[in-house]
């Protein structure tokens, strides 16, 4: 009996102690509302640090709103692998403490954004348990710092040792957005030579998206998640097959991409050039379609068809993987009839529907090109068609979108040159939030007769164009916000809020020297274009210039930290990526205040007296490692235009900088081997149009770049008048 009452006692204790060793372990494990550094699991410096503003995730407690234990729990474990901290899980409101609130919404209930951040407070919001268990993996990836969570390929790509800073606030209307579907378009022209031409080696790799790294990638479509996009749209075109060496790489990386958007919740768009598959240093000799006029129909044309089957094979490799696919046939394009458009479009349809049933197939017609009261009925339903924006208030779709009201057709918007310029012409850094705004407010204006639920915006210099899509995406949600504080806002995002008006000081500059306040003083071609009007403010853009270079090198010098925008480059090699814009800024403005002067005293200098003040002017814009298109710089291409029409009208010689000049022919030259490369005979080309139509330089100006690519012995010209490369199989 006694050994019996001993051995009852010893088991007491011995249970009593064992409570009390769980009790102990839970009491480190598990921190408390109370404690918040109870939950610290090893030495912190090798984790990553969270910061919601200025408030460290170890600060938060993770509440439970019908969301289970599962899903808490899957939270908790991202937060306290990357931290090291392990987050209390609560069903109730700690008071005084900022909660990560996982919350289960019926289906009955108004619809709710997937995420908010407003005031630190952060809340997912589901309907359902499977649903919440992917808001979280969401949340991890888009927001954690982490790749694929929730997956086999999950892994953490933060660096240890760094912080991770989420906003306080994002915008949210409550899943009450102006657009629904928003994503940018990355458009894959190879920085180092768009269009397939003359390869820059100076060019700055920091935008070269496809050799990007994978964890770069991955950043990169981050990134536009949390600039307000909510899916990404790529191009999948023959250029970039030529510039990346095969189609195979290209559709690796794009691949990457969709799982990547995927994995945050976001959609994936495939756009395509659906009648476009050779030129652009794409030599595919069997291609054929230049025969179609003599067939009435390209669809009559055996070889014709042929060759779109080839290329439709490839594009619907990516269906399986993407949300929706958009064709275009216009510029460059080489079918006319919307009975050729329809009939392929359809092929390219049947093709991707059989790897992917559900993809929304949809064609664009911003150009207006394509008429779609002709081709819709041949289309016979089931496509989704994509129109232009309201620049002017002359570019109306009201007629467009009447139709597609009264057929019961939904669109979306496939918006081009607003957030930018496209980098294969004009390449050039640009920040447009005041475009953005005044053509959303005009195309809005047609919203009573039926309103788009996609829309999609220009990625072509990529990094750098960041801001206006901050800008963009914003206004996609809620356009009445004020375009002038979103644009602090993203300057916020990157750089902290100690240095975000230096920053915002930076990026008006650029706004202003650039784009101006209208779509003619952005665009050029137009009297009004910035660059060239008479009214372009030189002295107050070179004082604001030099000033911004004095805001960039001290933030260069701090090496910025404290960003909430998730960037594939480092903020301090962000900005050392502007720099080189700015100098260009300040260097134009300063010719135009010495173009000014000179003209302000021509009448009363003898003619020899100008030509030497002029040529003492004239130093070229440098073009530095920035991306350059086809047509060069954007301010020395103005700055020689100018300049050329000041000797015009005062009957001076046009002063010529031997690199310039060496620059442009080179560019010249590049684009006849292009076309040459498509043929075994000599491809034939007009003196002043042959390159870029005439509008790169002016027809004077390429007739005469041309005259001494001919007197070097490069080109040869027929009696006609027309011009071709000299040793057209050898050159």
């Amino acid at each position: 009996m006694k050994k019996n009452t001993l051995r009852i006692i010893i088991i007491a204790i011995a249970a009593i102690l064992l409570i009390g060793l769980i009790v102990f372990i839970k009491s480190r494990l598990s921190r408390t509302a109370e404690d918040p550094e109870a939950g610290l699991i090893g030495d912190n410096q090798s984790y990553v640090e969270v910061f919601i503003g200025e408030t460290p995730i170890s600060e938060y407690y993770i509440l439970n709103k019908g969301a289970g234990t599962a899903n808490a729990e899957l939270l908790q474990g991202y937060i306290r692998k990357l931290t090291g901290h392990l987050l209390n899980i609560s069903s109730q409101e700690q008071e005084g403490f900022k909660s990560i609130k996982l919350e289960i919404v019926k289906d009955t209930e108004a619809k709710f954004s997937d995420l908010t951040i407003d005031g630190g407070y952060i809340t997912l919001r589901a309907k359902n348990s499977a649903d919440m268990k992917k808001q979280v993996s969401f949340f991890a990836n888009a927001y954690l710092g982490y790749e694929f969570a929730g997956s086999e390929r999950e892994k953490i790509i933060a660096k240890s040792g760094e912080a991770l800073y989420l906003p306080m606030s994002e915008i949210d209307t409550a899943g009450n957005d102006w657009i629904e579907r928003r994503e940018p378009i990355i458009c894959l022209w190879k920085t180092t030579s768009p269009r397939g031409c003359l390869y820059n080696p100076n060019t700055n790799l920091s935008s070269e998206l496809m050799s990007y790294s994978d964890e770069d990638l991955y950043t990169y479509v981050k990134m536009m998640k949390r600039l307000g996009y909510n899916g990404i749209q790529v191009t999948d075109m023959c250029s970039a097959w030529a510039a990346y060496g095969s189609y195979e790489y290209v559709h690796d990386r794009l691949r990457f991409m969709a799982d990547a958007a995927h994995s945050m919740g976001m959609n994936y768009t495939l756009w395509v050039w659906g009648a476009e598959f050779n030129g652009y240093g794409w030599n595919d000799k069997d291609v054929d379609y230049y025969d179609n006029w003599k067939y009435g129909h390209a669809y009559d044309n055996p070889k014709s068809v042929e060759t779109f089957e080839k290329y439709y094979d490839i594009y619907a490799q990516l269906a399986d993987c993407s949300d929706r696919m958009i064709m275009h046939f216009d510029d460059p394009g080489n079918l006319v009839s919307s009975e050729d458009i329809a009939y392929f479009s359809k092929i390219m349809r049947e093709k991707a529907r059989a790897v992917n049933p559900d993809i929304d197939f949809g064609i664009s017609c911003y150009t207006k090109k394509q008429d779609p009261w002709s081709l819709d009925p041949l289309m016979e339903g089931d496509t989704t068609y994509y129109i232009g924006i309201r620049h002017t208030e002359e570019d109306g779709w009201g007629d467009f979108r009447s139709y597609l009201r009264d057929n019961g057709m939904t669109y979306g918007v496939w918006s081009w040159n607003l957030t930018e310029m496209e980098i294969d012409q004009l390449a050039e850094m640009n920040v447009n939030s005041k475009l953005i705004k005044k053509a959303y407010t005009l195309t809005s204006e047609e919203d009573h007769i039926s309103k788009p639920s996609y829309w999609s915006e220009m990625d072509s210099y990529h990094v750098l164009n960041i801001f206006s899509h901050y800008v963009a995406a914003s206004l996609l949600r809620d356009p009445s916000l004020n375009e002038q504080w979103l644009l602090r806002e993203s300057a916020k995002a990157v750089v902290g809020e100690e240095y975000a008006d230096k920053l915002y000081d930076v990026l008006t500059l650029i706004e202003d020297a650039r784009s101006g306040d209208s779509w003619e003083e952005f665009k050029w071609g137009y009297e009004e274009y910035i660059l060239t009007s008479k009214d372009y403010p030189a002295e107050d853009i070179n004082k604001r210039a030099k000033e911004a270079i004095k805001y960039l090198d001290e933030m260069i010098d701090a090496d910025i930290e404290g960003g909430t925008l998730p960037l594939p480059v480092s903020t301090t090699e962000l900005l050392e990526m502007i720099r080189p814009h700015i100098l260009q800024i300040e260097s134009f403005s300063k010719f135009r205040m010495e173009l000014s002067k000179l003209e302000s005293k021509a009448e009363s200098l003898s003619k020899e007296e100008l030509q030497s003040e002029v040529e003492k002017i004239y130093t070229p814009v440098p073009e530095f490692d920035v991306i350059i298109g086809l047509w060069g710089q954007t301010e020395s291409r103005a700055q020689f235009e100018l300049l050329s029409e000041f000797c015009k009208r005062n009957e001076l010689e046009v002063p010529r900088d031997p690199a310039f000049t060496k620059l442009r022919k080179d560019r010249l030259f590049s684009e006849y081997e292009v076309f040459q490369k498509l043929s075994d005979e000599p491809v034939y080309r007009g003196k002043d149009t042959g390159f870029q139509f005439g509008l790169a330089y002016g027809k004077e100006e390429t007739e005469y770049l041309t005259g001494l690519l001919i007197d070097e012995g490069l080109l040869s010209e027929t009696e006609d008048g027309k011009v071709y490369i000299t040793d057209y199989k050898n050159y």
